[in-house]
């Protein structure tokens, strides 16, 4: 009997022990649970087919691996993202520079090699499709704590120019600019050539106001002495329907608070500027965002966002807009974003409102995880489901053929990270019903018309360029309306207008929407 209970007394403490340890476990793990347990209420609370509709809806969708630093939207339904060294010095003095295509159908990356250092320069679409990127970097900048003589470095421009063919996946060198350029801006005009500007130069210094024109044609560079005008890094440029070029003030990065900030008309015939005043909270325009709002025809144009110069740690909550059409433009306010922010996202959706996005309530940090649309008509926000990952310095958000806006990049200055996610988000319009089935007579837009078939009534057609952005400077995206439209059963006719400075050559999506306001998936014309 004895030996009975010292064997039942055993199995006692050894039962005691197992049932301490899995205690223990269980409560090490809990934090490990409930963190679980939590995202899948979340997920499902976010995923509510009510809330879609009324808020939309973000999923991260994968990792590109990649230091996405410019994004540019490809007439073959893929997104080139671009991040040559990616702001890493190793990366740079290995000569590895990189660009991935992200196809977001069948959600896959490929790596595609870059020819050199595209990290920080420029880009625009040639009226074939193809991507013309030029600039880039030459040198990485020195800090003055670890620089010999104690005086910081700046960034060096590259002069190397280059064109991605999107059928290919293959880059071209063309012949190289006349002037170095690191941060320049690239702008496509009504002749299908682009204009090149600002940028820091082969020793650092800020762009003395060096104008360049590449003629897709020749393949071939021309200085414009006749266009001396100097500006801020990336200054956000936009083609108005007249030729000239409208400055918003919205720029990113370098140049001093007296140089190019005011916002106004630059006149590409003589040479001219026409300041337009009133702009509010004036010192606060660099790392914001500007767009021309839709549709084109309104050529209103406005800015959201912004902060101090340079590592100001000040930040906008402004949002402004201008009517060019008037007499006498000025800057009118319009409704505050939901918080201050430098670096938002600025995405022209199909139904003529624009999502604003991410951004950073300080310079490179501080992520504000919110959301917002814009109607122009009304002048107003709504709040919209927040997106998970935050997007400060070097992101991008574009509009995407499905008419979901992807969202990639993210350096916070802490520790030089770099966030690689892409996050898409599916604006509520996805949710309202039957999307239109549209196909179009054909790609060629000849003679201003164009034919399309649809499965129901359309109330509004739009052509959306698709954009190529970096450093909050898009100079590419626009969404222009028809000149009209008409409906007898499944056939639709469109007067596209003929006006190149309205809509510059090239390809664009093609969204047809129904009177709920849910788009079709974009079909691609060729103008």
């Amino acid at each position: 009997m004895s030996a009975i209970r010292s064997r039942r007394s055993s199995r006692r403490r050894r039962l005691t022990r197992l049932g301490a340890i899995a205690v223990v476990a269980i409560a090490a793990n809990a934090p490990m649970v409930a963190a679980e347990a939590r995202q899948r209420l979340d997920y499902a609370a976010a995923h509510d087919p009510a809330r879609k509709a009324a808020v939309g809806v973000w999923d991260v969708v994968g990792d590109s691996k990649t230091r996405a630093v410019h994004a540019a939207v490809l007439h073959t339904g893929e997104v080139l993202l671009v991040e040559g060294s990616g702001n890493d010095q190793l990366r740079f003095d290995a000569k590895s520079f990189s660009t991935t295509i992200w196809d977001p159908t069948a959600n896959t990356f490929r790596k595609v090699p870059a020819t050199f250092d595209f990290f920080c320069g420029g880009h625009a679409f040639l009226p074939d499709g193809r991507l013309l990127i030029a600039g880039g970097t030459r040198k990485y900048e020195v800090l003055a704590d670890k620089s010999p003589d104690g005086k910081k470095h700046e960034f060096l421009g590259l002069a190397d120019a280059t064109v991605f063919d999107p059928v290919t996946a293959t880059y071209s060198k063309v012949p190289s600019m006349a002037w170095s350029r690191w941060y320049p801006t690239l702008v496509g005009l009504g002749d299908g050539k682009v204009v090149a500007v600002t940028g820091l130069d082969d020793k650092g210094v800020l762009d003395d106001g060096h104008t360049e024109v590449f003629d897709p044609a020749t393949q071939t560079w021309t200085e414009r002495k006749d266009l001396r005008r100097t500006w801020p890094t990336y200054a956000a440029l936009t083609l108005l329907a007249d030729g000239r070029l409208f400055y918003s003030g919205a720029n990113a990065g370098y140049g001093s608070l007296e140089v190019g900030r005011t916002p106004g008309f630059w006149n590409l015939g003589d040479n001219t500027f026409q300041p337009v005043p009133g702009l509010p909270d004036a010192d606060n325009t660099e790392t914001a965002m500007s767009v021309l709002l839709p549709p084109a025809q309104d050529q209103r144009i406005a800015i959201f966002g912004g902060g101090g110069v340079g590592d100001s740690p000040v930040a906008s909550k402004r949002t402004a807009v201008v009517d060019t059409k008037v007499a006498s433009p000025t800057w009118q306010q319009g409704p505050d974003l939901a918080e201050s922010k430098r670096y938002p996202g600025a995405v022209i959706l199909p139904d003529d409102t624009v999502l604003v996005t991410g951004g950073g309530r300080d310079y490179r940090g501080g992520d504000s995880h919110t959301a917002q649309i814009y109607d122009p008509k009304a002048n107003t926000f709504q709040p919209v489901a927040d997106p998970e990952i935050g997007r400060d310095y070097h992101s991008e958000a574009v509009l995407l053929p499905d008419g979901r806006v992807a969202t990639f990049g993210s350096n916070p200055v802490k520790d030089n990270a770099f966030e690689t996610k892409v996050e898409v988000y599916s604006p509520a319009y996805l949710f309202r019903g039957p999307r239109p089935s549209v196909t179009v007579a054909s790609e060629e837009v000849g003679a201003g018309h164009l034919e399309l078939t649809s499965d129901q009534p359309i109330s509004s057609v739009r052509l959306i360029r698709p954009s190529a952005v970096t450093h909050l400077t898009d100079t590419e995206q626009r969404s222009v309306a028809p000149v009209s439209m008409s409906q007898d059963g499944s056939t639709v006719r469109v007067e596209v207008p003929t006006d190149r400075n309205l809509l510059p050559p090239g390809w664009y999506m093609l969204f047809a929407t129904n009177g709920s306001g849910v788009p079709s998936v974009a079909q691609w014309v060729h103008v």
